[in-house]
């Protein structure tokens, strides 16, 4: 199965993005059957070298939706929505920037932020999905809302409705910059005319938050909101994510942290 992920160069905090592609590659490869790829916005640098290396397959593509998320930085003041919104965007295109002949329909997309435990195509083969697939938010959900941290992704379905997806994202950014942008995209977009999501469940084991603690047979741990880079900074920088950083965080950043040493390390 491929599996992508997505990064712009002028994105704030690229090293340390960066660190956490080198480690999602270095874990997928060691753990799992995944064909790497990343969806890349930036020049050649010793980050694409070690890509190279590690026979990650690079798509080099730059979002058609930063020139409407450099406008509205401009109405917000805030000058880095283009760089960093345009690679959370990148996702969204996935369906439109594989050849059909190169990939299965169905893939695996996660952000940056994720390491793999395990080998988990088994029981992504085991998952239905009409559009994509994804965990929820919280891990006693009991509302609709979700995390597209981890998503399969149907790219034949996805890419039928891509035309009116991208229309709907360029018409609503204003509201999406209140939703967590493509995630709130996903969500008010992919429904029946009486509101029911289109959406299959992934199982919490594929999108596991390391502030729930640990558990057994947990095959993607993602870093949804303390990063690793943010452990030592917590109080004093991001205290709003001092409620993300319970249950076994301090345990998964040191597990991170090793794996990063190895893949620095790794030929």
């Amino acid at each position: 199965m491929d599996w992508f992920c997505a990064l712009t160069e002028d994105s704030i905090s690229f090293r340390e993005y960066s660190e956490m592609v080198m480690v999602a590659v270095y874990t997928a490869r060691k753990f799992t059957s995944l064909r790497p790829h990343l969806i890349y916005d930036g020049k050649d640098n010793e980050f694409t070298a070690w890509l190279d290396r590690h026979g990650v397959k690079i798509i080099r593509h730059r979002s058609i939706f930063r020139e409407e998320l450099a406008r509205l930085g401009e109405r917000e003041k805030n000058p880095r929505i283009e760089a960093v919104i345009s690679g959370a965007f990148l996702r969204v295109e996935l369906p439109r920037l594989v050849p059909r002949s190169s990939s299965s329909d169905i893939v695996l997309y996660t952000d940056c932020d994720v390491m793999f435990r395990d080998e988990v195509v088994p029981q992504l083969d085991q998952v239905d999905c009409e559009y994509f697939a994804v965990a929820p938010h919280a891990r006693d959900s009991h509302d609709d809302i979700i995390n597209s941290g981890v998503m399969l992704m149907n790219l034949r379905s996805l890419g039928k409705t891509a035309d009116a997806f991208f229309q709907f994202i360029r018409e609503n950014l204003d509201v999406l910059k209140k939703e967590a942008w493509d995630q709130g995209a996903y969500w008010r977009f992919y429904r029946d005319t009486s509101g029911r999501p289109l959406w299959n469940q992934l199982p919490l084991e594929l999108n596991w938050r390391p502030y729930w603690g640990d558990k057994p047979g947990v095959g993607i741990i993602h870093f949804h909101g303390p990063k690793p880079f943010q452990r030592d900074h917590i109080d004093t920088v991001w205290p709003e994510l001092k409620s993300y950083t319970g249950g076994s965080y301090l345990e998964m950043i040191e597990i991170w942290q090793q794996l990063l040493d190895q893949a620095r390390a790794a030929s």
